[in-house]
């Protein structure tokens, strides 16, 4: 069936950057067919597809041998137009993240905290798109869409943040 996209994302999105999570290149990679049209329509409407190299690690570090590492990683650059350098903004704002989810009582995984980090950094130029749905509470960030992916066992959603100023 494929995704199920809002119809106003990609206008949205149009002439930004959408910073893929871990567990977006790990549902498309078990996906392939259900994910092509929807990196294909990014690319199409010049939506720039980023990430962080925390993530291509974590989803690099779940292949079992060198050839399944090649394929991932090949699945991975085909998917990935530009990896965001991690500076000292970066590592900055990422602490500001750990007081704030302190405050919430809670913590994520380190990627996780330099996702937001990006997002402080980048701003109104760029979403985040991810599964951890839970893990990205409101009052830290905006949920601006919701994309849904119906499977036979049930739906996967994801959400499409940014960064609450």
């Amino acid at each position: 069936m494929g995704l199920i996209i809002p119809p106003d994302l990609i206008s949205s999105l149009r002439y930004k950057h959408l910073l893929l999570d871990t567990n977006v290149f790990i549902d498309a990679s078990k996906h392939p067919e259900d994910f092509a049209d929807f990196f294909n329509t990014l690319k199409d409407s010049e939506i720039t597809v980023t990430t962080i190299d925390c993530v291509k690690i974590e989803f690099l570090r779940g292949a079992s041998d060198d050839r399944e590492y090649k394929e991932k990683e090949n699945y991975f650059n085909n998917i990935t137009e530009i990896i965001l350098p991690t500076d000292t903004e970066i590592i900055k704002n990422s602490y500001e993240l750990v007081k704030k989810y302190r405050q919430q009582g809670g913590t994520i995984a380190f990627t996780d905290f330099y996702l937001g980090a990006n997002l402080m950094k980048f701003r109104s130029n760029i979403y985040l798109l991810s599964k951890n749905t839970t893990e990205l509470p409101l009052t830290i960030f905006n949920l601006k869409y919701i994309i849904n992916y119906p499977l036979n066992k049930g739906i996967f959603t994801y959400g499409v943040y940014t960064i609450k100023p």
